[in-house]
């Protein structure tokens, strides 16, 4: 019983001060009342549209959704028109601009009746900036930067589109579980691959595997257009290696088993030394012209002599021809471009 009057003294407290609390509430809610009035008074001064169109309002609520129909076309129109002039006009490539060409279908190029889309255009050029600012100071193909930097961007997409075209005249294309494949086999060589691509390009692995897509769509279309040579190869230090390699095998020896033998290309010896597909241009820009023009003048099944190139001595089985377009890759593209109609609307300057 001597606890009662304890509480009833908590509750007395807690009573008065939810009076107060009321009090100070509704001298506030006056307070609000008459800045209220005053700013209204300013309103209906200065500003008597605003009034006009609350009175509109109150005598018919339908226009209500109306103006706010009206609020949210003009709010689109204004950040459309705001993109618009950071991209063509201050060539901005914030990342606010490129939110706002995401939103708003603002091209970059057109490519016969296709388009390529200015977010496109700028999440490439964010990746190659990225890079230029996270690459290692030793790395010697840096991408270039400002106008040259722009120009290869829309340059390359482009390329990509026309590929994009050609593939469909072609009947090609690139699944999902294609590129799934190509990313596994990267991952394979490198287990670090989403951080390294994230670290260097800004890029996250759903970017990562769009570019995988294009290349696998290039090289698709170029194993229809070119002619393509596969090619193995046992490549020796010394000429007294490639010539027992070479006499090995004309003594009967496969060639696979000749490079498990006598080949230093740890990467390719133990698959027989296959190098994979080549189209004109492509094995002398990795190895030396020596090597591309053995490549193509073996006939399927045969075995060139020694070779020199800077990496050593290579002797060449020629396991697959394809095709009959002798054109490198640049030129077959050169002359693909003049066929079609292209507008730049990004410009790099």
């Amino acid at each position: 019983m001597g606890k009662l009057p304890s509480s009833n003294q908590f509750l007395e407290t807690i009573k008065i001060f939810l009076i107060e609390l009321w009090q100070l509430l509704k001298r506030f809610g006056r307070f609000l009342a008459r800045i209220w009035q005053r700013v209204w008074a300013w309103i209906r001064l200065h500003v008597p549209f605003v009034e006009a169109i609350i009175q509109r309002h109150l005598n018919n609520p339908a226009t209500l959704f109306i103006d706010l129909a009206i609020f949210v076309l003009t709010l689109y129109l204004a950040f459309g028109v705001t993109g618009a002039v950071l991209i063509y006009k201050i060539k901005s490539g914030s990342k606010f601009t490129e939110q706002l060409a995401v939103l708003y279908p603002l091209p970059a190029a057109k490519v016969n009746s296709s388009f390529v889309w200015s977010h496109e255009f700028l999440s490439r050029l964010r990746f190659l900036n990225t890079f230029n600012t996270n690459a290692p100071s030793d790395v010697a193909s840096r991408p270039p930067s400002d106008a040259d930097l722009r120009k290869e961007v829309m340059d390359g997409l482009v390329e990509n589109q026309i590929l994009v075209i050609e593939a469909q005249n072609r009947g090609l294309s690139v699944s999902q579980d294609e590129v799934n494949k190509a990313y596994d086999a990267q991952v394979a060589q490198t287990p670090d691959l989403a951080a390294k691509i994230q670290q260097l390009y800004g890029m996250t692995v759903t970017d990562f595997k769009s570019v995988l897509a294009e290349k696998i769509l290039k090289q698709k279309v170029e194993a229809v257009v070119l002619e393509r040579v596969r090619v193995s190869h046992i490549l020796t230090t010394t000429t007294t290696a490639a010539n027992a390699a070479e006499a090995a095998i004309k003594g009967g020896m496969s060639f696979a088993d000749a490079a498990k033998q006598f080949s230093q290309d740890a990467q390719t010896k133990d698959n027989g030394g296959d190098l994979g597909y080549w189209a004109k241009g492509e094995l002398a820009a990795q190895i030396n012209q020596a090597v591309e023009d053995a490549a193509f003048s073996t006939a399927v099944g045969q075995v060139s002599a020694p070779i020199q190139s800077p990496y050593g001595f290579h002797i060449i089985e020629t396991t697959d021809k394809t095709g009959d377009n002798l054109q490198t890759y640049n030129d077959w593209y050169s002359k693909t471009l003049a066929g079609y109609k292209i507008s730049k609307y990004i410009s790099a300057n």
